[in-house]
């Protein structure tokens, strides 16, 4: 099942792989589809919009994956298996959070995918819904396949129709006119909460120290619709996800706080006064003023930025810090502070021991810290140079200069190895994600041309941060 999971996924990142078959029903639908139960057990959307008689039954048992109360409806057999796991796992990591490990969904999640890839693109390609029909309430979920499915948007409305399911199913009642609503950093905060309690977070984001309360203040986080989120820019996006995850990771961090956020949910979508007020009941610990809240976020993302002994750099990372630590210091005869490279190491084989000792003292000390974090494969090359250092400080010379210079070496097979990684994740991605064909020879020519006229993008730009990401991604950066 854990295969089939990541499999599924990795069909649904590309955009090639959600195309509707022949064979199965084209769900050319139009912007607000109809719906109606049918019977039995629970009812599904109608996928047939072209049907004249609007009590007919929707023709669905060939284009249907159903996963308890979970139904996929439309496009291709693996897309919707997809679909339905990915579903089916937030569910379970929903439940842990609010340990409730045997909650079932009480209200049926309905997904139906129309189109298929090349069709006119629609103006939103996933749009959620909450329907009543003969008393029961449904959640929908209709996602356009023009461009395929955004995994990044698929789990925010999932995420959305979940905490839906838990505002309305337990017989929440609502007065006519009243309207459930679920604001959207409650949402982005659950998520948020669900990578950290799994590993999965990129704890960068918060340790960039970045002044997100001057980006985004909490009120206007807490007061943010979907279409204020979706206009965000800059890094206003990324401000508004540090602090919804800070904010609920805080709250679940409370005494009782994972069955206190169970009973929260089940109150906030139908809930129509102040927010503070319906949190202040459910989380008395955190005194819930605007002002104590963003002390609490304050100090959420101050732990959270804080690295962990198991976060691991990368090769460019560990090479970066590797070249700041390997200096060696001291004073010359008119007592002038000289910082030289480990490779002159023997200016400091002539002066006397107490100054050797204090010469490669800070050396020592920062490739010890860099041991625990290190990529795994430097950690000899650590312990080689720290062998070399302490021979640096009883004056001897045992074939230092050759063993410096194997050890760049080794050093610049391990930085060209990861580059390759990089670049042909780069080319792969380049040309087979859309089943474009392409040849990595060619690719890494031109890649080398690029390099030679002086053309390649600068830091900052949007290709090198999209490198930067991949680079974080596959070669193991900090969290």
């Amino acid at each position: 099942m854990k295969k089939f999971i990541l499999y599924s996924l990795g069909l649904l990142t590309l955009n090639t792989s959600v195309i509707a078959e022949d064979d199965e029903p084209r769900l050319d639908a139009p912007e607000d589809p109809p719906a109606r139960p049918i019977d039995p057990p629970l009812p599904v959307p109608d996928v047939n919009p072209k049907a004249p008689n609007p009590d007919a039954k929707p023709a669905v048992k060939n284009g249907e994956t159903r996963f308890g109360q979970i139904y996929v409806v439309g496009g291709r057999q693996v897309t919707r298996g997809g679909i339905a796991s990915i579903v089916e796992a937030m569910r379970v990591e929903m439940n842990k959070l609010t340990s409730e490990p045997k909650r079932e969904l009480k209200i049926p999640i309905i997904i139906s995918l129309y189109g298929k890839q090349g069709d006119d693109e629609r103006k939103q390609s996933i749009v959620s819904k909450i329907d009543q029909i003969q008393g029961e309430w449904q959640l929908r979920l209709y996602i356009h396949l023009a461009k395929g499915v955004d995994l990044k948007r698929l789990r925010y409305h999932v995420m959305e129709l979940l905490l839906y399911e838990r505002g309305l199913g337990d017989g929440q009642q609502l007065m006519e006119g009243e309207r459930v609503f679920v604001q959207p950093w409650l949402i982005s905060g659950i998520l948020e909460a669900l990578e950290i309690k799994a590993g999965r977070a990129d704890r960068t984001i918060y340790q960039a120290q970045l002044p997100y309360f001057d980006i985004l203040s909490l009120e206007k986080v807490l007061s943010t619709s979907e279409s204020e989120l979706r206009s965000m820019e800059g890094r206003q996006p990324l401000a508004f996800r540090a602090i919804s995850g800070a904010l609920v990771n805080s709250i679940l961090r409370q005494p009782s706080g994972r069955p206190n956020m169970s009973k929260y949910l089940a109150a906030v979508a139908t809930y129509k006064g102040e927010i503070e007020n319906l949190m202040h009941l459910h989380f008395p610990g955190m005194n819930n003023s605007k002002n104590s809240m963003g002390k609490w976020v304050d100090l959420e993302m101050a732990e959270l930025g804080t690295m962990r002994t198991s976060d691991v750099y990368s090769i460019f990372e560990t090479e970066k810090y590797l070249k700041t630590i390997l200096k060696l210091r001291y004073n010359d005869e008119e007592e002038a502070s000289v910082t030289v490279d480990i490779a002159d190491y023997q200016q400091v084989l002539k002066l006397d021991t107490k100054e050797r000792f204090a010469a490669v003292a800070v050396a020592r000390a920062e490739l010890e810290r860099l041991s625990y974090r290190c990529f795994p494969i430097y950690r000899p090359l650590l312990a080689e140079y720290e062998i070399i250092l302490r021979e640096v400080i009883m004056g001897k010379d045992k074939g230092i200069s050759i063993r410096l210079k194997n050890l760049s070496k080794s050093r610049e097979s391990y930085v060209a190895a990861g580059e390759r990684v990089r670049d042909y994740l780069d080319w792969y991605y380049i040309t087979q994600s859309n089943e474009v064909g392409g040849d990595f020879k060619a690719y890494m020519e031109l890649n080398k041309a690029l390099e030679e006229e002086r053309i390649k993008p600068k830091r900052q730009d949007s290709i090198q941060r999209y490198l930067n990401q991949i680079e974080k991604v596959f070669m193991g950066s900090t969290r």
